[in-house]
């Protein structure tokens, strides 16, 4: 049977990436710990959407339709980049439309405090009891919006999309490997488990040395990685589409140049600039574009291990991809473009009051 310290590690390395965020960021907020639940159900809405696609597509075209080729990877790939994109693009649309109700709410909220607090201030003997009261009122009101900032809510929503997509991905192969299952050979109960089926530790030709335990495990952790910067470069992108196309005066031609011009230096690790665009939106849609890109060459870089060590090509390649994109999205938030402006200001607002 395989090894319970072979086990334990693999499920440390293939979950510690989403679970050290959901323990150290997540759990302590309520609010992020809904928006990790709603991202997870997200990635499960796409997964169900792309089995879908290649079900209908298998079953018209034959299953083993190209079964080995280029065209039955991009099959797979083409669907699954396309519907988590839209699963992304959409709960990161549906919730900035939640925010933007809860912000009107607490706005109103707000105002009315106020006209109560400046009644019962003229009221007063003018003490300053007022003014503390309506100070202390803006503070609570301010520290209940910093929980909705794009960084920590992209986080957790990063985080919650990223545990499920790990334990779809790597969840199966593990129960196989670390469950007893019968095995007959012959027509005899030899017993075992692993799913090699006589107990022990499961190799396969797409890397002979290395556990396949741990080539799930590795590819498992980097997909983790890349769906939390995913997630953030999503927040990142609509976010400045959703503010460029209020303040654009002449969205169309220049928006599209400024989105090209935003992507190539995306592309060269230059990070993700608003100023190239004098639409305003260019970052944002360079963002989304990147996204999908990165996300389509994860998917394709991992086709060699359909070939004999395979993983010794594709675990590396998908090592470039974690760390090009981990430059990208670094040097965005080095400049400190990645929060919008109302947010940097109410942060450093609560950074002076406290």
């Amino acid at each position: 049977m395989t090894s319970p310290s072979l086990i334990f590690g693999s499920i440390l390395l293939a979950f510690s990436p989403a679970f050290a965020l959901l323990v150290v960021i997540v759990s302590h907020k309520p609010q992020l710990v809904i928006l990790a639940v709603c991202s997870a159900f997200a990635y499960l809405l796409s997964a169900l959407c792309s089995s879908l696609f290649w079900l209908i597509t298998s079953a018209i075209f034959g299953s083993d339709h190209g079964g080995g080729g280029i065209g039955a990877l991009l099959a797979l790939a083409l669907p699954g980049v396309f519907c988590q994109m839209a699963a992304r693009c959409s709960f990161v649309g549906g919730y900035f439309r939640v925010e933007s109700v809860i912000r009107r709410s607490v706005a109103r909220h707000e105002e009315e405090r106020q006209v109560a607090m400046a009644a019962a201030s003229s009221s007063s003997d003018g003490d300053g009891d007022g003014d503390d009261r309506l100070a202390e009122s803006h503070a609570e009101t301010d520290a209940l919006q910093l929980q909705l900032n794009d960084l920590s809510c992209s986080i957790a929503s990063g985080c919650g999309y990223a545990l499920l997509h790990s334990l779809f991905l790597y969840g199966t192969l593990l129960a196989s490997e670390s469950g007893e299952v019968n095995s007959y050979d012959g027509g005899h109960y030899v017993g075992g488990g692993g799913s090699t089926g006589h107990g022990g530790t499961l190799y396969q030709s797409s890397c002979g040395g290395i556990p396949s335990l741990i080539n799930g495990a590795l590819i498992a952790c980097m997909f983790a990685i890349l769906d939390v910067m995913w997630m953030m470069l999503c927040f990142f992108g609509m976010r400045r589409r959703s503010s460029g196309r209020h303040s654009a005066a002449h969205p169309g031609r220049e928006s599209s140049a400024g989105t090209m011009r935003a992507l190539a230096r995306a592309l060269s690790c230059r990070g993700l600039d608003d100023a190239s665009s004098s639409s305003g939106d260019g970052g944002g849609g360079a963002a989304i574009l990147l996204v999908a890109i990165t996300h389509l060459a994860a998917s394709l870089v991992l086709a060699p291990n359909g070939r004999e060590d395979g993983c010794k090509i594709s675990l590396p390649c998908l090592g470039v991809v974690v760390l090009w994109v981990g430059i990208v999205l670094g040097r965005t938030m080095k400049g400190g473009k990645f929060l919008p402006d109302d947010q940097r200001r109410r942060i450093q607002g609560m950074r002076h009051i406290s």
